[in-house]
């Protein structure tokens, strides 16, 4: 989302050829990012999905960036977009599924037993 979000910024606050390797890092971070997610262990599949959407979009700043003219300014800030629009979209689906707790071990640990749990460590770290 971050990286979304800056080329967004950076794409019409400096020039043209800047503007281009931006885009060409943007893209290639969020290909990075988005296969070490796609490479963690209990990922669900919305979050597979989304980094599957989110390499084909760093694929496309890249693309867009390096090939091509005038008009690829209009494809990079279109490939800004969808990188901070599924970043949050993400976070949103992320946040959703910790709402309805968290898996432990074989156990299910409501929000807030969670919470009461925390509390408690606190506590515990305090004391020492």
């Amino acid at each position: 989302m971050l990286f979304g979000a800056g080329l967004l910024v950076f794409l019409f606050a400096l020039g043209r050829p800047l503007a281009d390797w931006i885009s060409l890092g943007a893209g290639a971070a969020t290909i990075v990012m988005a296969l070490y997610s796609f490479a963690s262990a209990d990922q669900g599949v919305y979050q597979r999905i989304a980094d599957v959407a989110l390499c084909a979009v760093g694929a496309w700043a890249i693309v867009a960036a390096r090939v091509m003219n005038d008009p690829g300014i209009w494809l990079m800030f279109g490939a800004g977009v969808a990188m901070t629009g599924l970043g949050a979209l993400g976070l949103v689906v992320r946040e959703i599924a910790l709402a309805g707790g968290v898996q432990v071990g074989g156990s299910r640990v409501g929000p807030d037993e969670f919470a009461r749990l925390s509390t408690l460590q606190r506590g515990a770290e305090a004391r020492r």
